[in-house]
């Protein structure tokens, strides 16, 4: 299906950013595994190695949920660029301003969208 709301350029460029975000983040994740951050066990001395280690991986392990969570955002995009809705509102249905899609190309809610799942979110 067709998207009949954006011209093919900014289509096109579009998907390029978001193949080569992709391509950086499951390069990353491939050259920065968390396993690598932690030293034998006979190499930790103190507590405070053995506290440090643990701290890293635990940021290590943060990081890398959020970039699957990008990644996964990232994918969702993509498939929309199959069925033609890629760029458009998942709640209203309408067109995500070309500004919006170019600064956050993974988006799923137009501006006013997000603020009103904001404003509810707040209010709840």
């Amino acid at each position: 299906m067709k998207n009949e709301y954006y011209d093919e350029t900014f289509l096109a460029n579009q998907k390029n950013t978001l193949l080569q975000m992709k391509s950086n983040i499951l390069n990353h994740m491939k050259t920065h595994s968390i396993d690598e951050i932690a030293p034998d066990r006979d190499q930790i001395v103190e507590d405070v190695d053995q506290s440090q280690v643990l701290m890293a991986q635990s940021l290590s392990m943060g990081l890398r949920d959020r970039e699957l969570v990008r990644l996964h955002q990232i994918e969702d995009a993509l498939a929309k660029f199959d069925d033609g809705s890629y760029g458009l509102c998942e709640d209203t249905g309408e067109p995500i301003g070309k500004k919006r899609l170019e600064k956050i190309p993974w988006v799923k809610l137009s501006i006013d969208a997000q603020e009103e799942v904001e404003r509810n979110s707040r209010a709840a």
